[in-house]
C-alpha cells in the first residue's frame, strides 16, 4: 500500500503522509525527493504518500498509523480536494484535525505548502482548461490557511511551490511534468528545500 524506502535504518524514523506529491508522482524511487533525502541522511522514511488521495483520505489513514514508531512527521495535502472542487471549508477542516491530532504527541510536524497548477495541466487531463485560474485562486489561499495554521502549532514549514520557483530562475526552464507534478529535477530541488528542515530535526532529537 506504500512505497517504502529500503535503506539503512537509523535512529530517527519519519512519517510522511500525503498524496501524489508525497509519493512522488511519475518517477522512480529514487529519484522523489524522500528518495533522495534517504540517501542523504541516516533515516528510515515511511512514504505514505498515495497518488489521488484526498485531505479526507489522509485523516482516515493517519488514525490508523502507529505514532509510537516515528520520531517525526510530514504532512501536506490538498491539492486534489480542490481539482475535485471540494469546498475550502472542508478541507481545512480535515487538515486541522490532521494537524492537531498530531500535537499529542509532541514530536516534530513539517507541514508542506503545495503547488500551484500550470495551464497545460488541462492537456493533461487533470483539469479543464478554465478552471485552471479559479483552482490556482483556491490553493493560493489554502497555502495562506496552512502557513498561518503551521504556524499557530509552530510546526515547520516547507514551500513546495517556491523552491520549484527557485529551481527554474537558477535552471532557466520549467521544472513541472505535466503543470501538477515535478520533473525529476524539479524533486531534486524540492528535496534540497527540506533537507535543511529535516537535518535540524535530528538535530534537535539528538539522534
Amino acid at each position: 500500500m506504500f512505497a517504502t524506502i529500503e535503506e539503512e535504518v537509523g535512529e530517527m524514523k519519519l512519517l510522511c503522509v500525503g498524496d501524489s506529491l508525497t509519493y512522488g508522482y511519475d518517477v522512480p524511487v529514487d529519484e522523489s525527493w524522500i528518495g533522495r533525502i534517504s540517501r542523504q541522511t541516516d533515516i528510515h522514511i515511511h512514504n505514505g504518500g498515495i497518488c489521488g488521495d484526498t485531505t479526507e483520505g489522509m485523516l482516515y489513514r493517519l488514525q490508523h498509523f502507529p505514532y509510537d514508531s516515528y520520531d517525526a512527521f510530514f504532512l501536506m495535502g490538498g491539492t486534489n480536494d480542490i481539482l475535485l472542487d471540494i469546498s475550502l471549508a472542508r478541507i481545512e477542516q480535515n487538515m486541522a484535525a490532521m494537524m492537531d491530532m498530531l500535537i499529542r504527541f509532541k514530536r516534530p510536524v513539517i507541514i508542506g505548502l503545495p503547488l500551484l497548477t500550470r495551464p497545460e495541466s488541462a492537456s493533461y487531463g487533470w483539469q479543464v482548461a478554465a478552471d485552471v485560474e479559479k483552482h490556482n485562486q483556491s490553493i493560493t489561499k489554502f497555502r495562506q490557511w496552512l502557513k498561518k495554521e503551521a504556524g499557530v502549532r509552530k510546526y515547520s514549514v516547507v514551500d513546495f511551490y517556491q523552491a520549484i520557483q527557485h529551481g527554474e530562475k537558477d535552471r532557466g526552464f520549467s521544472l513541472y511534468a505535466d503543470g501538477v507534478h515535478p520533473t525529476a529535477a524539479g524533486y531534486g530541488v524540492i528535496a534540497d528545500a527540506v533537507l535543511p528542515v529535516v537535518k535540524k530535526i535530528i538535530a534537535a532529537i539528538g539522534v
